[in-house]
Parts: C-alpha cells; structure tokens; sequence
C-alpha cells in the first residue's frame, strides 16, 4: 500500500472568487478524485497523477485571513521550474508578489496570497540562476498556462514549537522524514515529511544541501514543519476565518487499485 497527501481544504468567504484565482493566476484546473472532501464540488491541481489538489468550502461568514508569524498553519508551497518567469507573468496580472530572492541555502522563492488572503509560496526547483525552461521547445503550446505548465502543487507549511507535530507524523501517520534545514539566522528548522521510498541523492545525510533542488522538484506533496525555537503559543484558526479545514490522505494499493481514504482535521488532529 502506498500513500500520499491528496486534498487540502480551505473554508473562505467566497469559494467561486478563490477558485477563479488559482484557475485564471496560478494556472491550475480541476480535477475528478473521490476523495473530495464534504462532496466539494471543484478540485484543483496541475498535471500530476499523484499531485496534491485543493479545494475550497464556502463560508460567507468568515473573515479573510491576516496572517502572522505565530499562526500554526503557514502557507502552501508551488514549486517551479522558471521563478522569474512565473513572477513576470503574476506582475503582467497585477497580482502583488514579492521581489524572488534566493534565502539561504533553502531556496529561491518568493510570496503572494490569494483572494481569502491565506499565504503562497513560489520557490524555483533549482536555486537562483539554475532555472529551467518553463516547457521543452517541442511541447510549446500558445494556450499553456505561463505558471501551471511548470507547478507543482508541492507543500503544505505549518508551525510547530513543540514536538508533538514530528511524532504525529511519524509515529501516527508513518511518514518518512526527506529532509531537515536549520536556520540558524532565523532560529527555526524545517523538516519535510511524506510517504516516498525513493532514494535521496545525499541518503546518509538528510541535512544535506545537494538534496534540496532533487526534492523541490517532486510530483507529489509533502508536509513542511516549521519547527521554532520558541515556548511561544502558536494561533489556531479562528472559528469565522479564513483558513484550512481538512486534509485528506489516501492510500492505495499499486496491484488492485484499491483505495483508503482517510481524512485529518486540521484544528482537532493538528491545531491548525
């Protein structure tokens, strides 16, 4: 049996405007699943068998979310083959995003937000200046979508002082943990948890930087824990915000086909 992370749901004030915006501006489209939580209506997704998709409740009474640095839950996480492309095209829209910049060792990235103001990242696969082509000169296609042709739908962020969100994934969920990046300057580390058995290049040592573009550029999701190094109370979601309600996972079996789907709360199962 084999699993991943499939479904990341958000309540919002308006689900038509927000899904208008990861259709029209981040160049996903929808998709069929049975995992579709509360029967939602619309996933969406890149092209990736595997891929994470979202999907998005509608909530007319909650706020849009004011995020800070001690909310629980963060962001999601796209990658890209071209940064500077995909901020080119969002600027071309008028959609506010930060200068890309390369941080750290970790990667060249940058931030947005959608129309529920819930946080984006953009992070290139390869650091600055080792961009790839958005799409291979034989597979240019005018009606490609200058974002959704590169993305992948790759993490979901969320905060963590304690211990307690690396013990539910591994020891509840079984999740292997990819990677861990301390940064140092910034007193945090992240760790990357999913479900795949692929071989890292540096295997021997998970801290390792060569390891980093390799997982960026992963077709399926992972969950990225910002672990501070604070005793600071984290913010849940409030009851009328903004903010992710529901992730599902699914597990199936290669041979039959077979699937399992179970579904984590994210304020009772994780706090968020």
């Amino acid at each position: 049996m084999s699993r991943r992370l499939d479904c990341l749901t958000f309540r919002v004030p308006n689900a038509p405007a927000c899904q208008s915006f990861y259709e029209t501006v981040l160049g996903m489209s929808k998709k069929n699943g049975s995992s579709s939580p509360n029967n939602a209506k619309v996933l969406l997704g890149y092209n990736h068998p595997k891929g994470m998709k979202l999907s998005f409740h509608e909530s007319p009474s909650c706020t849009v979310r004011k995020s800070t640095s001690q909310d629980a839950y963060w962001k999601i996480g796209i990658t890209v083959k071209n940064l500077d492309h995909a901020v080119g095209f969002l600027q071309l829209q008028g959609v506010p995003v930060s200068q890309p910049a390369q941080f750290l060792d970790i990667g060249y990235l940058c931030h947005l937000r959608d129309p529920a103001g819930m946080a984006i990242e953009l992070l290139q696969q390869g650091f600055e200046g080792d961009e790839e082509q958005p799409v291979n000169d034989d597979d240019a296609d005018e009606e490609q979508h200058p974002i959704g042709c590169q993305a992948i739908l790759a993490h979901i962020t969320v905060r963590s002082t304690n211990k307690q969100m690396q013990q539910w994934c591994q020891e509840t969920m079984g999740m292997r943990l990819m990677s861990v990046q301390p940064v140092k300057p910034y007193n945090f580390t992240l760790y990357f948890y999913t479900w795949s058995h692929e071989v890292l290049p540096e295997s021997d040592d998970l801290e390792a930087v060569k390891n980093r573009p390799w997982l960026w550029a992963r077709p399926y999701g992972l969950l990225e824990i910002q672990q501070k190094d604070s005793d600071q109370q984290l913010r849940a979601t409030g009851a009328n915000e903004a903010g992710p309600t529901e992730i599902t996972i699914v597990e199936e079996d290669p041979s039959s086909g077979d699937k399992v789907i179970a579904t984590i709360d994210c304020l009772q199962d994780l706090g968020l």
